[in-house]
């Protein structure tokens, strides 16, 4: 039996908890898998380039919202961007987009508790015996817990980009193929994270796929 003011503090705490953690900045986390590839299988040094995207992208209006996070980037590793095409050793593209990938089910269980309070006559009595126990003149406290099983369904989506370079002879130089696999749709937000994870990767040859835990920008928790 859980004593009244152990319920107080319980219930305290509770809240407590809530009022800390209900505004409080979350930042997300994304698993990234980057695979990179090279002509030579070796690096490549850095040069003037134009940026496209790919032909099936060309009408869509979010590629001009994506297109500035690739220019920082190749510029932030050395690239020199040209005031035209013809003076462009590189036409470098970028490709977006999103997959629906199978539903997956989650089973999981969480606490079920119940805390009430009930008349009870009975008081503390200096002799104890029957009068003897602790409880309050009016009330009986009572706690009640156990475990309750939930499942929820939910589409995992493949989130990717591609970065591809190209000479002036078409022929593809290197690439870049980022991917991460969650339940977000949300584009917006993870496309430029994908773009930011390839900085270190262009113009590079991975042996194997390398996978990264990257964070994504912090936002308020409703």
């Amino acid at each position: 039996m859980i004593k009244f003011k152990q319920i107080i503090l319980i219930t305290f705490s509770l809240f407590t908890l809530f009022i800390a953690t209900g505004c409080s900045p979350i930042t997300p986390k994304y698993t990234v898998t980057i695979d990179a590839i090279t002509i030579s299988n070796a690096s490549l040094s850095p040069e003037s380039y134009i940026l496209q995207v790919k032909d099936s992208k060309s009408n869509d209006l979010r590629s001009k919202r994506y297109l500035p996070y690739l220019d920082t980037i190749l510029q932030e590793q050395g690239y020199s961007k040209a005031s035209n095409g013809s003076l462009a050793k590189q036409t470098i593209y970028l490709d977006y987009g999103i997959e629906k990938g199978n539903e997956a089910t989650e089973t999981y269980m969480e606490p079920n508790i119940h805390i009430g309070f009930g008349y009870n006559s009975g008081f503390n009595h200096p002799f104890g015996g029957y009068f003897g126990n602790y409880n309050h003149p009016f009330f009986n406290n009572y706690y009640d817990a156990g475990y309750r099983t939930y499942q929820r369904t939910y589409i995992m989506y493949n989130r990717y980009v591609h970065i591809v370079a190209k000479d002036q002879a078409s022929k593809e130089l290197w690439r870049v193929d980022v991917t991460s696999e969650g339940q977000s749709k949300n584009l917006r937000k993870i496309i430029p994270l994908l773009i930011q994870s390839a900085k270190p990767f262009l113009g590079t040859t991975t042996a194997l796929p390398v996978e990264l835990v990257v964070e994504g920008a912090k936002s308020k928790k409703e």
